[in-house]
């Protein structure tokens, strides 16, 4: 594997070689487009760059376009100076920022609005005053509520409330939202949000309180004004899974950790796609209520506990028994079975056996597991047994069980629209080739072409997948 990435890099760095000019200058056209672009920088920008980016870079294209530093940098006439060495004007934010302690900060924030990415390695020491001026300043929503729990506070939180009933754009990926939300979900319900915190929790809950007081309102209070748009999100999702779906999801005690993970994948599964949902242990049981809602995601997301051996069989076994036809199991599971289930004939068997049972006598349908690993590169026992068997129509997409993490919801969702394991890296490699030998033309008439056949459902796609991939 060391020796293929290692020809990989090489030839990355062959075909940028070939790009390069081997000898020569810009030309005045270059130098003159070069210059356009960069009066168009704002203060800001180029602040920016002064504070947190190299300066080589700057020097080196200086010497190739000949910068004029009043006239191609007129925002900041000091700024290609200050690159090739000559200190900041002493009255400026990047003369002052540059020498932020833990003691000035405060105070150089009451004079300058300075970007939280500089301020981050000061986050113990920032009070309230400082964190509503970085809230109300920043440019983008986003990084506030990316760097919430090193802001949170009354004023942050009525800032960022005022900004989303504005109507302020939310840019974040799906999943990132989603964690988020969860974090403020969980300080409002007074629950730990350490490292650990979409695991183990106190003792077991039985209800949701979606609509009851949280045990914190004062906590994360634009709670109720960021659900509506991961809601917006939410309902946009389509997933091109073959219909009828059931979810089943794995709260057995080798979950712990990543239980509030798995019930929420489960969950936004189950809701985008209007499935069936269950829960199984060494029992299967049903949720304490269906999730249609994002609000009654992270409600079952806190409420649902993990205990009990393994026995994935025993998810399948009600559609088994009662021959239900379903098109497309989608498992969450940490693939450790250690138990069996039991069907209504008295006989006990495992997954495998009883998914192969139900594809023989009921209905041919495909598996998709959402698998908890110890780590990436971990196969799981079970779907190495379909793959080992060769079945198809079995997709596999990967957690870190010890560190699951929410913002891998787009890429999910992303395996689940295309009916593929198959990697971003590994689709890329074909097309290159193909660029190389038949040109551009060629191959973009080709991919227009496929283009109405590529938005098949999944459930023709899939036909061509097997639990190989």
């Amino acid at each position: 594997p060391k020796a293929i990435k290692l020809g990989k890099i090489k030839n990355n760095i062959d075909n940028l070689n070939k790009l390069k000019p081997s000898n020569g200058s810009a030309s005045g056209a270059v130098a003159r487009h070069i210059q356009r672009w960069t009066r168009t920088l704002t203060k800001q920008e180029l602040e920016y760059f002064a504070l947190h980016m190299p300066t080589e870079p700057w020097k080196k294209l200086a010497d190739i376009v000949h910068f004029n530093p009043i006239k191609d940098f007129p925002s900041l006439p000091w700024f290609l100076p200050f690159c090739f060495g000559t200190s900041a004007p002493a009255e400026t934010m990047v003369a002052r920022c540059r020498d932020l302690t833990n003691e000035n900060v405060n105070d150089l924030l009451k004079e300058f609005s300075i970007p939280y990415s500089h301020l981050k390695q000061f986050k113990e020491h920032l009070n309230e005053t400082s964190k509503a001026k970085i809230a109300a300043k920043e440019d983008k929503l986003d990084t506030i509520l990316w760097y919430y729990e090193d802001l949170q506070c009354s004023p942050v939180d009525d800032i960022i409330s005022e900004r989303l009933r504005d109507g302020e754009q939310i840019t974040l990926p799906y999943g990132k939202l989603m964690e988020r939300l969860l974090l403020c979900r969980m300080l409002r319900e007074g629950e730990s949000t350490t490292s650990t915190r979409y695991g183990r929790r106190g003792a077991r809950n039985t209800t949701s309180n979606s609509s009851n007081q949280p045990a914190h309102p004062d906590k994360a209070k634009f709670y109720s004004d960021l659900l509506p748009v991961a809601q917006a999100q939410l309902e946009k999702i389509k997933l091109p899974l073959e219909s009828p779906v059931a979810v089943i999801g794995d709260a057995s005690g080798s979950m712990e950790v990543a239980i509030r993970t798995a019930t929420i994948l489960s969950s936004l599964l189950t809701a985008i796609c209007s499935a069936k949902l269950n829960f199984f242990n060494d029992k299967v049981f049903e949720p304490a209520f269906v999730p249609k809602t994002l609000e009654d995601v992270l409600s079952l997301a806190l409420i649902t506990q993990a205990d009990g051996s393994t026995a994935n069989a025993a998810g399948l076994v009600p559609y088994y028994n009662a021959k239900e036809v379903i098109k497309t199991f989608v498992m969450v599971t940490d693939e450790e079975e250690n138990a069996n289930g039991t069907i209504a004939d008295g006989s006990t068997t495992r997954f495998f056996e009883l998914f192969m049972k139900y594809r023989a006598e009921i209905y041919p349908a495909k598996l998709v597991f959402i698998s908890f690993l110890s780590h990436q590169h971990a196969q799981g026992q079970m779907y190495s047994q379909f793959v080992n068997a060769n079945v198809p129509d079995v997709l596999q997409f990967k957690f870190n069980r010890e560190r699951p993490d929410l913002t891998k919801i787009d890429n999910l969702i992303g395996l689940l629209s295309t009916g593929s394991s198959d990697s971003f890296d590994n689709s890329l490699e074909p097309l290159q080739v193909e660029f190389e030998q038949n040109g551009i033309e060629s191959v973009i008439t080709r991919l227009v072409e496929k283009q109405d056949e590529n938005s098949m459902p999944m459930d023709v796609e899939m036909n061509k997948t097997t639990a190989a991939n």
